[in-house]
């Protein structure tokens, strides 16, 4: 009944937060961000007043003094996505139905930025001090690339942390055939992020005499080309190493083990025993998304291209993948233009004291719950600290379904009532293991 009673009282604080739309709109939110504030304040009052805190723009950070100057991290964003759509329940509604919390932001991610203020609200009523620094980090437009503002406030008065966790993966169905259960997937590490415009140049002209050779032509060929092809090859960092050796050890299949055993080792053909999937995790990879050509259907364009996005694994450089990128584009005469780029992180050791740290932590707060170290293709705000902290860790505090892991950044995005008050004390539990 008491965990009831604390999932119903953290729902309706996260669904107050949920009901202020932060989708960034540069130059037309900081109203809404202002909003957003003021309801944190008036929900973590302990936090607000008793810490010290600093704005950047709409970004805040605040600092719980500890008894040294060791300092952890947490982090989690404001900003939401865009919640076009027909949705169950309004996206800004917060609406508490079905045992579960919907609306946009319930799950990336002000639930887990509010279970990190719960987390040190309850710790300072308590009149808890950590032995730690404990900063809390929530910059307002991660959804659109993130900012620098805060790291570079701390890289300017000193201030390198020893351990960071931000958002990122979650407890979901474990990935081991044969496990009948959820695993903790801490992301160790994440892709590098490349966007690249291709562009196809020809004299262009009416239809009714195209020729050969067009943009258009050229861009397909182009494309499929680099479909067909294992442009990035496919490594085994440590940590991937160390989760298939984790998931041979919860198999209870002996070919399973065997199989996962050898992929973990890296015997002979390993390679090539990986599914598409799998290759997608531990890889670069590639994707087409954008296209443009000519605004007319009976004109051939003189110039026509296409946007891809390239997700850069550990181990690799951005160059690198622009490079092997090139080799092919070479072949059908189109150009290449870096839009947005950023290298993959470093791997956080798996095995180290950091990552031990949220393993006792995750299990203090789900007992029995296995833990995975995890390569994380998605972008997060670690990307900016990794620079200066050594240790960066992603995991967002949350049980979570096939079904709510698909929600994410889609329609009726929604978390269980009772897993709410687990991330609770999952920060809680990191604090006090400090």
């Amino acid at each position: 009944m008491e965990n009831q009673d604390r999932a119903m009282r953290y729902a309706r604080q996260i669904a107050r937060m949920i009901q202020v739309d932060t989708v960034r709109r540069p130059g037309a939110d900081k109203e809404n961000f202002d909003r957003l504030h003021a309801v944190m304040a008036e929900l973590f009052p302990c936090v607000f007043e008793g810490c010290r805190r600093w704005e950047f723009e709409s970004s805040l950070l605040f600092c719980w003094p500890g008894k040294t100057r060791r300092a952890l991290v947490l982090m989690s964003h404001q900003d939401v996505v865009e919640a076009s759509g027909a949705w169950k329940y309004p996206p800004f509604s917060g609406t508490i139905a079905e045992g579960k919390l919907w609306g946009r932001g319930a799950l990336d991610v002000k639930g887990n930025l509010h279970d990190i203020f719960q987390a040190v609200e309850e710790l300072m009523e308590a009149g808890y001090t950590p032995e730690w620094d404990v900063y809390i980090a929530a910059s307002h437009e991660e959804e659109t690339g993130g900012n620098t503002l805060i790291v570079d406030f701390l890289r300017e008065q000193g201030i390198v942390p020893e351990m960071l966790v931000d958002e990122g993966s979650s407890i979901q169905p474990c990935p081991v055939p044969g496990f009948d259960g959820h695993a903790a997937m801490v992301s160790v590490a994440e892709k590098g992020y490349i966007d690249v415009k291709c562009v196809a140049r020809g004299p262009g002209g009416h239809a009714s005499i195209p020729g050969k050779g067009t943009p258009l032509p050229r861009l397909g060929a182009f494309m499929c080309e680099v479909e067909n092809t294992d442009l990035f090859p496919v490594r085994l960092s440590s940590a991937s190493a160390e989760m298939y050796r984790r998931m041979a050890a919860l198999s209870a299949d002996e070919g399973e083990r065997a199989y996962l055993t050898a992929i973990a080792e890296e015997r002979p053909g390993w390679q090539e025993s990986l599914g598409e999937r799998q290759k997608e995790m531990l890889g670069t990879t590639i994707a087409f998304t954008m296209a443009g050509g000519s605004q007319a259907a009976n004109v051939i364009p003189q110039e026509a291209y296409v946007i891809c996005n390239i997700r850069v694994a550990p181990g690799e450089t951005v160059a690198g993948a622009v490079a092997a990128l090139q080799a092919v584009a070479d072949r059908h005469q189109v150009e290449l233009e870096v839009l947005r780029s950023n290298e993959p992180s470093p791997v956080t050791d798996p095995r180290g004291e950091a990552f031990v740290r949220v393993e006792r932590a995750i299990q203090a707060a789900w007992p029995g719950t296995e833990v995975l170290p995890f390569l994380l293709s998605g972008g997060t705000d670690t990307k900016h600290f990794v620079s200066l902290c050594p240790n960066c860790l992603r995991f967002t505090a949350y049980r979570i379904s096939a079904d709510q892991q698909v929600r994410c950044h889609a329609i009726d995005e929604n978390i269980d009532l009772d897993t709410i008050p687990n991330g609770v004390d999952f920060f809680k539990n990191l604090i006090q293991g400090l």
